[in-house]
């Protein structure tokens, strides 16, 4: 439970986060790393994270109906972590090995793929408890961990930029075309993956890690965005 928000230190406040976000944004890209060392195909394509400003957070705090003194318990999002994929079944490997974890507690999962938002909306969010090691000792956050394919995250940002632009009133039609627009994307994720399993079959080799171009090593060594 939080203090009242007169004379609120945001900046100690949102150091754990920092902190959780950065150093777990470091072990998924160890966890790509043990994948490359392997040469078995990897489901991490990008990783990258952020931490809500003290606005955002009290905007949706306010949105939820959450009293001040709860936000740090009841705002699930304030660290976030977004792994982008290239297939689907890439997205449920993903998750398993965060679940497997032993240094996360998984909260609740959200399966926005299996069951898509009205907007149209497809990722999987795991909502997770991790203790931040600091100078005082642990200190509890509760950490989202995105994860989509690139066909989702596509979409997602098209999404969030209009309803910025728009301050959340999308007009009718667009919703409509961006409806449209998620079961286009959704038909092709499911057609990759059908090729890929395909491929797969034919060739074993497939299961090798995939070079990688000057430009996907190039966005790798900016992992630390924000969105």
């Amino acid at each position: 439970m939080l203090v009242n928000t007169y004379n609120f230190d945001w900046k100690k406040f949102l150091q754990p986060y920092e902190l959780a976000v950065e150093g777990f944004i470091l072990k998924i890209e160890g966890i790509r790393k043990q994948y490359e060392i392997r040469g078995i195909h990897c489901p991490i394509e990008i990783v990258s994270g952020r931490v809500k400003t003290p606005d955002s957070i009290l905007d949706k705090a306010k949105r939820l109906g959450v009293e001040f003194e709860y936000i740090d318990e009841k705002v699930y999002d304030i660290g976030g972590i977004r792994i982008t994929c290239k297939y689907i079944e890439d997205i449920y490997e993903m998750a398993e090995l965060l679940k497997a974890r032993k240094d996360i507690i998984l909260l609740e999962e959200r399966d926005y793929i299996k069951n898509p938002k009205p907007s149209g909306y497809r990722s999987l969010h795991l909502i997770c408890r991790y203790n931040v090691e600091t100078i005082y000792g642990q200190s509890p956050v509760i950490l989202e961990f995105q994860i989509r394919t690139h066909a989702m995250h596509f979409w997602a940002s098209i999404e969030h930029s209009l309803k910025y632009k728009y301050q959340k009133n999308i007009p009718d039609d667009i919703k409509k075309r961006l409806l449209a627009a998620s079961k286009a994307a959704e038909a092709l994720d499911n057609e990759m993956s059908s090729i890929h399993e395909a491929v797969k079959k034919i060739d074993p080799e497939d299961f090798i890690i995939e070079n990688r171009d000057s430009y996907e090593e190039e966005i790798s060594l900016n992992r630390l965005k924000k969105w």
